[in-house]
């Protein structure tokens, strides 16, 4: 769930991205994990899906490496985008905390390989 204000526009990374609509001081949660917020399914339900469903599972979601669960969020989250050099990192509660201070429409970003195995970002559509 995220826990400060931000708006979804077009990123130099890629498609859209998530991009902070307020100053987020290093330390601050900006994402909390809470189960609410995602659809949390199976590998064999994934397996159970049409292309299409797999391949929104695959843009939007992520297979969780600690649960080996595909989670999808429900939220804006699933326009964070991947960075090598992430402004947020995720603590030991799957938490997304700013690494340093995130300036007003500067872009919120992940590194992917904090979470998802890798069936996700790096799958071909």
């Amino acid at each position: 769930m995220i826990t400060v204000k931000t708006e979804v526009k077009p990123s130099s990374i890629g498609g859209l991205g998530l991009f902070a609509s307020q100053f987020i001081q290093k330390g601050t949660l900006i994402w909390q994990n809470f189960t609410d917020s995602e659809l949390i399914i199976s590998p064999e339900q994934f397996d159970g899906f049409s292309d299409y469903m797999k391949t929104v599972f695959r843009f939007h979601g992520y297979l969780d490496k600690k649960t080996n669960e595909w989670k999808l969020p429900l939220d804006n989250s699933r326009f964070f985008n991947h960075s090598d050099h992430p402004n947020t990192f995720q603590d030991e509660d799957g938490n997304s905390i700013a690494l340093f201070d995130i300036n007003i429409n500067d872009e919120i970003t992940v590194n992917y390989s904090d979470f998802d195995s890798g069936e996700g970002y790096f799958k071909p559509f």
